[in-house]
């Protein structure tokens, strides 16, 4: 069995910062958003002027150059690393404006942009003290809850960052030296089809349904008071700021509950089944339906084909994605008859071909395991040619 390049992964870890290391980070939060905003204006200024791009070197030289000038000492109190990284994220996000045709960067605001800041290098992690060292920050507390053996892993980019609460977080990726499993074979006894839907989250082809647990809508009542009572409030007040936290407090204890779900959601599935087969949704598309915006928004599909993915990868399954144009639901999963009256109200219908009684969300899965093992087992054979 040939093995694959090693597994790259992300641990996640609370930070407790003194309030002298709150301060620095702030201080480094505001630095990397200023950088990042002046190496966005001179991007435009240059192509506005010339045509041409500043690319990451320039600016890098540039950067050195700015604190320099006297007016801008302030940028010395930080990392240097952290500006660097900040500049590159920029420059990744003006490439990939060119290459997709679609989300050209923008300035970030103090008020809605996230705190966030990047280190590479002079990065050690002291699991007995419980300690993470921060380039110009020193040794910041955090609380632990999983570990890794520091001196197998290779230490990549640590981001640290400052949520809407208050807290702070830090994630650092590491490379954990363990080659990575070979992909399971590609057949329909090991194979599941998923069709995902909004009042049953997930749909299985072998007729296994997950519920949709609805986080975001239990919590609307209770959101909407303290909504309320933050409206209320006067611009300015400390009870404005009370009242904000609550709401950024309820807003991630959903977030929470939702990723928390996917994981058991996602792990089950994996542990299961050795090829996943899912339909490429056009998420974006589907948001412009007022009616179920907020029900689209709250299952967070993404997620689930983000875990769904990363999962696959480091147990050797596959995830095969089909096309989005298929007919998956309209499609009888016996015969291949098309019902083009088929509307989102009908949950069960029948076959006027074959008389073949359909659950809606049972057929779809069928079908896109149906397409999935199709497709998965032609690019396999493309890709051993």
């Amino acid at each position: 069995m040939q093995l694959t390049p090693c597994m790259i992964r992300a641990y996640k870890y609370k930070l407790n910062p003194t309030m002298k290391q709150r301060k620095m980070l702030s201080q480094a939060f505001g630095n990397a958003r200023f950088i990042y905003n002046w190496g966005l204006n001179r991007k435009k200024e240059s192509w506005e002027k010339d045509k041409k791009n500043v690319t990451f070197l320039q600016l890098c030289k540039e950067l050195t150059l700015l604190k320099q000038d006297g007016e801008h000492d302030w940028l010395k109190d930080c990392a240097n690393v952290c500006l660097q990284q900040s500049l590159r994220n920029l420059d990744s996000a003006y490439k990939r404006f060119f290459k997709e045709k679609k989300g050209f960067p923008k300035f970030k605001s103090k008020k809605f942009s996230r705190d966030s800041v990047k280190f590479i290098g002079s990065v050690h992690f002291d699991f007995e003290k419980r300690r993470v060292s921060v380039p110009r920050v020193g040794k910041v507390k955090f609380f632990e809850h999983q570990t890794f053996d520091v001196n197998e892993v290779k230490l990549g980019t640590l981001t640290v960052s400052r949520d809407k609460c208050g807290d702070y977080w830090c994630t650092i990726v590491v490379d954990d030296s363990k080659p990575q499993v070979s992909k399971a074979k590609i057949c329909e006894e090991t194979a599941v089809g998923i069709d995902l839907g909004i009042k049953d989250y997930a749909i299985l082809s072998d007729g296994t349904k997950y519920h949709n647990p609805k986080f975001l809508e239990r919590e609307q009542n209770h959101l909407a008071v303290l909504q309320q009572r933050f409206a209320k409030t006067q611009k300015g007040s400390r009870r404005r700021e009370k009242a904000k936290l609550k709401i950024a407090k309820l807003h991630r204890r959903i977030r929470d509950k939702r990723v928390d779900y996917l994981h058991k959601l996602t792990t089950d599935i994996v542990r299961k089944y050795d090829t996943v087969c899912l339909e490429d949704l056009n998420i974006e598309g589907m948001l412009q339906n007022h009616c179920l915006a907020m029900a689209i928004s709250s299952v967070a599909w993404n997620e689930f084909v983000r875990q769904l993915k990363y999962k696959s990868e480091w147990h050797g399954k596959n995830v095969v994605m089909i096309g989005r144009f298929e007919p998956s639901s309209r499609k009888c999963s016996v015969c291949g008859y098309v019902n083009k009256e088929l509307t989102l109200k009908d949950r069960e219908w029948t076959c006027p071909e074959c008389g073949g009684h359909h659950d809606r969300d049972v057929n779809a899965a069928r079908n896109i395991k149906a397409l999935g093992l199709s497709t998965g087992i032609g690019q396999k054979a493309a890709t051993c040619q």
